[in-house]
């Protein structure tokens, strides 16, 4: 590290005082190099000389050794065979032990070659700083020494403060230092812990996918099928249509069947009254014949007789009057509450119509509202030139029946959606979802690994989306997905420490 006070250049007639400092201590430190490298050559060269006069006079002390023991013993051509071995060990030995005197003489020689150019620029060196060293020069780099020296003090003194400063920051973070520590060993144990599940995880993905495209297999064929019902569901839904036609006009006509029966059943109702009170005025001649061969003027002089003695019985039972009327007012009461219930039946009716109108109305408003703001996010989730559209598989009477998603992905062709792919799915749920938050907004919701079945990119799309909308409302999402993470304000993370308790981590981005 190099510190302290730039020195200012002061501008001289003829050079530059800092360049010249610079090219001085440059030269020193290249002479300087050149010393050691010329004393570590030196000492290499005296080293190797030393050696190979070591392994001459081992070579010449072994060569006489070895003839003295010779004359000495008194060997017969048994023992010399039996040391021929040792001798040839020993020539092989020598051998090497030339070589390597042989290496060691090719390298002395190459580092004296070194050693005489090192010589020569040692001697251009002395004449370059031979040259330097004037007067002036001298003069200046004496103040300029001076200058160093107080430029020294004031370094010291600045280091010995930031020595100061560093005990005193490593005394107030050292429990910062220590807490980071114990978070970053949990955090690289937490990583080890979610390789181990990725692996896992990766083994049970291959497992789901393998699973999946027997899946896909399955709901193809599944599909075929279910297009082939669904065309019969709607020849059946025409006929049934058509049935209900009928049925309402078999309805009709039982309705008028049945008010012509009530009339009927109220003229037999008179009829059976006025037959009761006929029984009821004949019930006392009952058991009589009728005598059918007297003529007229006799049955009246007989009616007169009997009229007679009537009289002379005593007077008519009248009560028989009042029940009448009774009976009367009950029926022309039962038929006033008929009338007024049929006509509250029709009031009901007509109330019913108007409700069913009204809400098929505004339901047919928010339908089309939603599927307008549906196939806006359909487009910004997904990829260019797809689209989706909500359909009602009966206009006439939608509350009767079901609302279907058709998607369109690639090619011309509209499928339903339970013919998409994972991530598919999910993005079409998803612009549903927003289509309705879009059309009646909530202050808060709550969306539990909905990214789970996408790629990167079209995370990165549901990001940008949810990062639009929560400038309107409070998202809380639980994500694995570096590209929903990435774009939240506030993360929080849960982990469990070796006693088993939770630790929530909470940062704002």
């Amino acid at each position: 590290m190099h510190g302290g006070y730039r020195l200012k250049r002061k501008q001289s007639t003829g050079f530059l005082e800092k360049d010249i400092a610079e090219e001085i201590e440059k030269r020193e430190s290249e002479v300087s190099g050149l010393k050691s490298s010329i004393d570590l050559m030196e000492t290499e060269r005296m080293e190797n000389e030393e050696r190979i006069s070591q392994l001459r006079a081992m070579k010449a002390q072994l060569e006489g050794e070895s003839i003295m023991m010779e004359k000495s013993l008194r060997l017969d051509a048994s023992d010399l065979d039996a040391t021929k071995g040792k001798r040839s060990v020993l020539e092989q030995q020598d051998k090497g032990v030339d070589e390597r005197i042989s290496l060691v003489q090719s390298k002395i020689s190459a580092l004296n070659k070194e050693l005489a150019i090192v010589k020569m620029e040692k001697q251009k060196l002395r004449a370059s700083i031979a040259e330097l060293r004037n007067p002036a020069l001298l003069a200046e780099l004496n103040a300029f020494e001076e200058k160093l020296k107080q430029l020294n003090e004031e370094i010291i003194r600045i280091d010995s403060e930031i020595k100061a400063k560093d005990t005193q920051s490593e005394t107030i973070y050292k429990g910062e230092i220590e807490k980071a520590d114990k978070i970053i060993r949990q955090l690289e144990k937490d990583e080890k812990d979610f390789g181990t599940e990725m692996e896992q995880l990766k083994d049970i993905i291959l497992k789901k996918e393998e699973e999946l495209k027997k899946k896909e297999s399955m709901a193809q064929e599944f599909y075929a099928q279910f297009k082939s019902l669904f065309h019969k569901r709607a020849e059946l839904d025409k006929e049934m249509q058509q049935n209900d036609g009928l049925i309402t006009g078999r309805q009709e006509e039982g309705r008028r069947v049945e008010i012509g029966s009530n009339t009927v059943s109220l003229k037999n109702a008179e009829v059976q009254a006025a037959l009761a009170g006929l029984n009821e005025e004949f019930r006392q001649y009952e058991g009589i014949k009728l005598d059918l061969e007297k003529a007229e003027e006799q049955l009246k002089s007989e009616i007169k007789k009997y009229e007679n003695l009537r009289e002379q019985i005593g007077s008519v039972n009248m009560r028989a009057l009042e029940i009448y009327e009774e009976v009367e007012k009950q029926y022309n009461i039962l038929l006033e509450k008929k009338e007024s219930l049929s006509s509250e039946k029709e009031d009901v009716l007509k109330m019913m119509g108007e409700i069913e109108g009204k809400k098929k109305e505004l339901f047919m408003r928010v339908f089309e509202v939603v599927n307008e703001n549906f196939q806006n996010f359909f487009t910004k989730l997904t990829t260019k030139g797809a689209q989706a559209a909500l359909v009602m598989e009966d206009e006439e009477n939608p509350f009767e029946a079901g609302v279907r998603i058709n998607v369109k992905i690639t090619g011309s062709k509209f499928l339903d959606i339970r013919s998409l792919s994972g991530g598919e799915k999910t993005m079409t749920a998803l612009a549903f979802i927003f289509a309705i938050q879009e059309h009646e907004p909530a202050s808060f919701y709550v969306l539990d690994e909905i990214d789970a079945a996408l790629d990167k990119h079209n995370s990165q799309k549901l990001a940008n989306l949810i990062k639009q909308y929560s400038e309107r409302a409070q998202y809380v999402i639980i994500s694995h997905n570096d590209a929903v993470i990435s774009a939240a304000n506030t993360l929080y993370g849960v982990s469990m420490n070796e006693h088993g308790i939770s630790q929530v981590v909470s940062l704002r981005v």
